[in-house]
C-alpha cells in the first residue's frame, strides 16, 4: 500500500484531529474515549450518554461528529490503525537486512496490544464486533490486513539464500505461520505468560528463536 494514500484515506474518514483547533481537540478526545469504552465494555454497551459525559460535550454534540454510533466504532478503528500501520510499513521498505525486519515485525505484532485494544478486542475473539468489521470500509484496509504473505514473501526468500529449496507453496505456508503468530499478542499481556520479563523483551526473545530458526537446512539434514 502507498503510505500517502493510507494517510490521506485515514484523515478523510477520521476527520479533523488537529490539536490547534478546538474542534480537532474535541473530536480526538470523543475518539480517544470511545477507543477506550469501546475495547472495555464492547460495542453493544459502550453507552453514548456516558460518552458524551465523559468527553464533556452534549449528546447532540456528539451525533454532529458522528451521526452513527457505528460511524465512530469505523473511525476510532482508522485512528488506531494510523499509528502502528506506517511504522510496520516503513521498516519493511527499509534497508535493514530480511533477518532484522522480520524480527522487528514479529515484536510490533506481538506488542501491538498495548497501543491497540480494539484490534485485541476483536483478536480476543469478540463475536459482535467481528461481524460488525466485516463492513469495514475496504477504503481503509491496507495490506496489513489481508496482504502478509505478499509482504512477507520477499522477506522469507532472502533470508533462505540463494538457490533455497523452498517452493512458492512452502514460502507461503511459512508466511502465513508467521501471520499467525501476531493472534498470541494478546496473551503477551499477562504476566503469566512472561514471568519476570517485559512484554518487548518476551517479543525479542521469541523473534529471535523464529527467525533464527527460519532458514532452510542444507540438503541432507
Amino acid at each position: 500500500m502507498d503510505l500517502a494514500e493510507f494517510h490521506r484515506q485515514v484523515a478523510e474518514y477520521v476527520g479533523d484531529i488537529d490539536p490547534a483547533s478546538k474542534k480537532g481537540r474535541k473530536r480526538r478526545a470523543i475518539l480517544e474515549v470511545a477507543t477506550a469504552m469501546f475495547a472495555e465494555h464492547g460495542y453493544r454497551d459502550t453507552n453514548m450518554d456516558e460518552l458524551a459525559s465523559k468527553v464533556g460535550v452534549a449528546k447532540g454534540t456528539l451525533y454532529l461528529y458522528f451521526p452513527k454510533k457505528i460511524d465512530l466504532l469505523f473511525a476510532c478503528a482508522a485512528l488506531e490503525k494510523s499509528k502502528f500501520v506506517p511504522e510496520i510499513l516503513e521498516m519493511l521498505a527499509s534497508d535493514l537486512s530480511a533477518a532484522d525486519k522480520l524480527k522487528r515485525w514479529l515484536v510490533a505484532v506481538l506488542t501491538l496490544p498495548a497501543q491497540s485494544p480494539l484490534l485485541c478486542r476483536l483478536i480476543d475473539g469478540d463475536t459482535e464486533m467481528t461481524e460488525l468489521f466485516a463492513d469495514y470500509p475496504p477504503e481503509l484496509r491496507s495490506e496489513m490486513d489481508d496482504g502478509f504473505p505478499h509482504l512477507l514473501h520477499p522477506l522469507l526468500d532472502e533470508l533462505a539464500g540463494p538457490g533455497h529449496r523452498w517452493s512458492a507453496v512452502e514460502l507461503r505456508d511459512r508466511a502465513n505461520v508467521i501471520r499467525s503468530i501476531g493472534f498470541l499478542a494478546p496473551y503477551v499481556r499477562h504476566e503469566w505468560m512472561r514471568p519476570g520479563m517485559s512484554a518487548e523483551r518476551f517479543a525479542t526473545i521469541m523473534a529471535d528463536l523464529i527467525v533464527d530458526g527460519l532458514r532452510p537446512r542444507a540438503r541432507g539434514e
